[in-house]
């Protein structure tokens, strides 16, 4: 498979509830090697949260990824379609608990690991991001 994407960021939020070891375990079972980068914020009431962000560009590791998101989303390209922006990224939240257990399950509410693939495309326009992707998941 030739590449696909250009880059992934991810974010998302440890609240004081959770374990941040078991957040960066489901993290790490949908990218593989993460390492993300620590913010403290505050929630709306004050309770202390970790923003867990980064970015994937290696190779090998967006190759993986693919692979996954091949297996996973082949034969859904209906679920992702209004997903992707003018600029051809396609932005996918992932729930946290399921992603624990390596279950990839796309979500719609927040409390998610989110996801922003910059697809491969020329130009850069959300119909040839689309097409690209519908080719490898059709």
């Amino acid at each position: 498979m030739r590449d696909m994407i250009h880059n992934i960021s991810y974010r998302l939020m440890v609240y004081g509830t959770e374990d941040e070891e078991k957040v960066i375990e489901a993290l790490r079972n949908v990218i593989p090697g993460a390492t993300p980068e620590r913010e403290s914020a505050e929630g709306y009431h004050g309770n202390p949260i970790t923003v867990l962000r980064g970015r994937l560009d290696r190779r090998r590791a967006l190759r993986e990824f693919m692979e996954k998101f091949t297996e996973v989303f082949r034969g859904r390209m209906d679920e992702l379609e209004d997903r992707f922006d003018e600029n051809g990224n396609l932005f996918l939240r992932l729930d946290k608990q399921k992603a624990l257990e390596g279950v990839w399950e796309p979500v719609r509410h927040g409390d998610a690991i989110h996801l922003k693939i910059k697809v491969e495309a020329y130009p850069a326009k959300r119909e040839v991001a689309v097409e690209n992707i519908r080719k490898i998941l059709e």
